[in-house]
């Protein structure tokens, strides 16, 4: 998770007047929609492969990296990365107990 952090500081660097919660939440719902043409690129709908070609792992993983980065963002911007990690672990611990991990 600290490397998605530093991508935060790098870009909070690099674009210092697009910090503020409504832009941030923007450019994920932006993220989201560009992880969603990529979607329908890899599940062959509507006419992406005749356009772009075959679809791309390093587009798809490309666009999910600047959604994360978004989302980590907000959780810094809110000062919740203690809280984050927990939930996080929280939820596996869950799933271990379920049998599911």
């Amino acid at each position: 998770m600290e490397r998605f952090y530093q991508m935060v500081e790098a870009s909070n660097k690099r674009f210092p007047e697009g910090v503020q919660p409504f832009q941030m939440a923007t450019r994920l719902l932006e993220e989201c929609g560009e992880v969603a043409a990529e979607i329908n690129h890899w599940e062959s709908s509507g006419i992406k492969r005749e356009k772009r070609g075959e679809p791309s792992k390093e587009r798809l993983a490309n666009e999910l990296r600047q959604a994360i980065t978004e989302l980590f963002k907000i959780a810094v911007y809110y000062s919740v990365e203690e809280e984050l990690e927990e939930s996080i672990e929280q939820s596996l611990q869950i799933s271990r107990s379920e049998g599911l991990i």
